[in-house]
């Protein structure tokens, strides 16, 4: 089975920490790969993933990327060249390769992946889990409210398929169209691009942490999300989850900084904990940009009226602002 990551140099130890959990959970799988797709990754980290790789008889190959094709409109301190890396899988990795996982390296990989290698990938280029997205999103960049959306964190992607297009033309024609309403970047990209040609996982090989931090009530009110999982689907996921994907929640802190918040936290810092960067002094998260700390001041209100507003402002305002932005 073929696992890739894509990750810079500053981000290693927390994809090094997630094949470690990868590793420690999928012992029984044989010929288990991991590849990276680096950006200017240096000679110590490589010899640390191969030390990670040798103590689990595993192999880590890493694959330094070249030049892509990519907009540069598109590259930007919050979206690194690594973050679109991932759409380029197919003409980076080994040719002889039909298919490959591809992980985030915010994931903890706490179950069996087995079963996904299993999935019949015949029907698409691209499977995932549906995320949290309204419908004012969507339309923004170009799909219906019913549309299948997924998050670009967990992602089984047929490359076969995928080498018969040709990425950079399909996205520079996107970006001529939509460009200026993208909100989520490669995310945006992966589902307006390759519409139609998207298969769905089940929701416990991407558990996010809205799902881990929030009721389903409350997700339905700060989301409204659109084409979604019940909550009795989105409670089994959480309750026995297979990867979990540690994202962005508005003032939920993540389990890499020392005062997290994150209530799945305990699953990362067991690997942390058994990493090469075990000594490594986690820092303090400060909320320091304007978003932040106004979700922080309606935080004070009550919750129901806290709730209901920054779902005004998430759901309904913001892609509303993006559009008249874009005209």
């Amino acid at each position: 089975m073929n696992v890739f990551y894509t990750c810079d140099n500053n981000y290693i130890w927390l994809m090094g920490i997630s094949a470690i959990s990868l590793f420690e959970n999928n012992r029984h799988i044989p010929d288990l790969i991991v590849y990276l797709l680096g950006e200017n990754i240096n000679a110590e980290n490589k010899g640390i993933l191969c030390g990670i790789a040798q103590q689990y008889h595993r192999k880590i190959i890493v694959i330094d990327i070249p030049g892509l094709d990519i907009p540069e409109t598109l590259v930007s301190k919050r979206w690194p060249l690594s973050a679109f890396t991932r759409l380029f899988a197919a003409t980076l990795l080994p040719e002889e390769m039909d298919r490959a996982l591809y992980l985030d390296c915010d994931t903890i990989i706490c179950g069996d992946i087995g079963q996904i290698g299993g999935v019949d990938v015949a029907e698409n280029i691209f499977w995932g889990v549906k995320d949290c997205v309204g419908s004012a999103y969507k339309e923004n960049i170009g799909l219906k409210k019913q549309d299948v959306y997924i998050n670009a964190g967990v992602l089984l992607i047929n490359l076969k398929e995928l080498r018969k297009v040709n990425v950079s033309t399909l996205m520079k024609q996107y970006m001529k169209k939509y460009g200026n309403r993208i909100n989520y970047a490669d995310q945006d990209i992966l589902n307006g691009v390759f519409y139609g040609q998207i298969g769905l996982l089940h929701p416990k090989y991407d558990v996010m942490t809205i799902g881990a931090v929030h009721s389903y009530q409350e997700i339905q009110i700060l989301r409204k999300p659109a084409n979604y999982y019940t909550e009795e689907e989105l409670r089994a996921a959480v309750l026995d989850p297979v990867i979990i994907h540690y994202t962005t929640n508005m003032r939920v802190i993540r389990p890499w900084y020392s005062n997290t918040n994150h209530p799945l936290a305990a699953e990362f810092r067991r690997y942390f904990d058994i990493s090469p960067w075990n000594e490594k002094v986690l820092q303090d998260m400060v909320f320091s940009t304007k978003e932040a700390r106004l979700i922080g001041l309606i935080q004070k209100l009550p919750r129901r009226i806290s709730y209901r507003l920054l779902g005004l402002i998430h759901a309904q305002l913001k892609p509303y602002y993006i559009r008249l932005q874009a005209k």
